[in-house]
């Protein structure tokens, strides 16, 4: 018996406003309520029940170590760490370059602990007048990031905040570059080991203050973040929001600071392919935040009409403290920066790829990319 063929024509996917509203409202029902808190730590069976089955975040009150960046660098001050650096904060982000959008990566800067702790306390946590530009004024996207070109020169005041430092390598950077930190740590979350029954694939030190922003991303790892000093703050949206928040693939960049002080974007090309071909990255590039913070009605309207489908978004914000741990199912997007000066070690644990929640989320990100 034959198979029937079928014509290989490309079709434009359409969803009707309804069925968007609808979907909207059913993901509403699930996520967009404040998130469960504990006060103590849950067994695996329950951690697995209620939370990771559920795709479900939850936060952990007092279950965490006090440690301070103090306590870090005492006996430690001549370790040494690749820091990220950019000029307003904003690192792993979508800007405008030479008129295109980019997803430009930090400078890394290498320094001792000590060095890194006495440049984050001198960081001038707001940059007024410390940013100049020859010959015009400073330009930014429809983000609020500067906006560079290489015909200008952008500089930072030397008496002033001349760059934002925040360390916050994704590479289990506490046990690599960071080895001599680890006894400061717990080697893994018990509870969670126990429900992924895998141990963590990376565990990653995060140091950083309010001057500095980690974008909109979703990552493929059930992540427990654990906040050891100061206050991280989250913005989150659930996976099946991957269908109303812009994500598309972007030529990337890396940010360079020459010796006088000038700031350059440098395209990022991938080896052995010739000239032209730029290494490409896949970034959310509308910012969510934009509708829930405080801005003006006429900001937020004027943001929705350049990313219209934001309004059927989910964002929950979440606010962890010293000694809380949050646990964040693999998939959900977030945006994080921090209220003060704050340390965090967060442990990831390899998300499960034969998991139904990995389909869907695949057909999300498809019908995404189909409607744009």
């Amino acid at each position: 018996m034959s198979m029937p063929s079928f014509p290989c024509t490309k079709r434009t996917t359409t969803i009707s406003d309804d069925a968007v509203a609808a979907f909207s409202s059913d993901v509403a029902s699930l996520h967009a309520t404040p998130i469960a808190v504990l006060e103590e730590t849950p067994t695996p069976l329950l951690f697995m029940r209620e939370y990771v089955a559920l795709s479900k975040p939850v936060l952990i009150r007092n279950a965490f170590p006090i440690i301070s960046l103090d306590d870090i660098v005492e006996k430690n001050e001549s370790v040494k760490l690749n820091v990220d650096v950019t000029p307003d904060g904003h690192g792993d982000t979508i800007r405008d370059v030479d008129g295109e959008r980019m997803f430009v990566m930090p400078f890394l800067k290498e320094m001792t602990l000590e060095e890194f702790r006495d440049g984050l306390r001198k960081q001038q946590i707001k940059m007024k007048g410390s940013i100049t530009k020859s010959s015009m004024d400073i330009k930014r996207d429809q983000n609020g990031l500067l906006s560079f070109s290489s015909a200008d020169e952008y500089t930072i005041e030397q008496d002033n905040c001349d760059e934002i430092l925040y360390y916050s390598r994704q590479n289990d950077c506490l046990r690599s570059e960071l080895r001599p930190l680890t006894k400061l740590f717990p080697p893994t979350i018990p509870f969670a080991e126990d429900a992924f029954n895998v141990k963590p694939d990376a565990v990653n030190l995060w140091i950083g203050n309010e001057a500095s922003v980690s974008s909109m991303h979703k990552d493929h790892y059930e992540n427990i973040m654990c906040v050891t000093s100061g206050e991280k703050v989250f913005t989150v949206c659930p996976p099946s929001d991957a269908l109303f928040l812009k994500e598309a693939n972007f030529p990337s960049g890396t940010f360079r600071r020459q010796d006088n002080g000038v700031w350059n974007v440098d395209r990022e090309m991938l080896e052995g392919e010739g000239e032209n071909q730029t290494l490409m990255t896949r970034w959310v590039e509308s910012d969510v935040e934009r509708l829930i913070s405080q801005v003006s009605e006429a900001d937020r309207l004027s943001y929705l009409e350049e990313y219209p489908a934001l309004k059927y978004a989910h964002p929950i914000k979440i606010h962890v403290k010293a000694g809380d741990m949050l646990y964040l199912p693999s998939l959900w997007y977030h945006r994080v920066t921090q209220s003060c000066e704050t340390v965090a070690v967060n442990y990831w644990y390899d998300m499960r790829f034969d998991s139904p929640n990995w389909c869907a989320f695949n057909l999300f990100q498809h019908v995404n990319d189909e409607t744009k």
